[in-house]
């Protein structure tokens, strides 16, 4: 089998899924999101911070080895699954659940990362 090869300037579409996965699951973790099969809403801020700290680890060890795109979109889900992450570690453990999580979005969000092609 012949292995896909993308030109230097284009994200590849294969480590985009990878860090759009990882970030689902760590926003299902941290209980910003519904769980994609029990459609609950549940926090395990432990296995969350493990999943930001994966997710950090690959922005660091790809450093310099990133098309801009992929920078861009590793860099902010890294920085909104934080700032979220803090959030939910300042609540008290025993604050009741709400039917809908708080959910912090930064200002530039709105911008998002641009049309991303493979």
């Amino acid at each position: 089998m012949a292995e896909e090869q993308t030109k230097p300037a284009e994200a590849d579409y294969r480590f985009l899924t990878l860090v759009m996965s990882l970030s689902a699951a760590a926003w299902t973790q941290l209980g910003k999101i519904a769980h994609p099969v029990t459609q609950k809403v549940e926090r395990d801020l432990e296995q969350a911070k493990m999943t930001i700290d994966f997710l950090r680890m690959l922005l660091e060890k790809t450093e310099g080895n990133r098309t801009p795109k992929e920078d861009e979109l590793l860099s902010n889900t890294v920085s909104d699954l934080e700032l979220n992450f803090a959030d939910e570690m300042s609540k008290p453990k025993d604050a009741p659940e709400k039917k809908v999580p708080d959910l912090i979005i930064p200002s530039a969000a709105s911008q998002g990362p641009g049309l991303i092609k493979p």
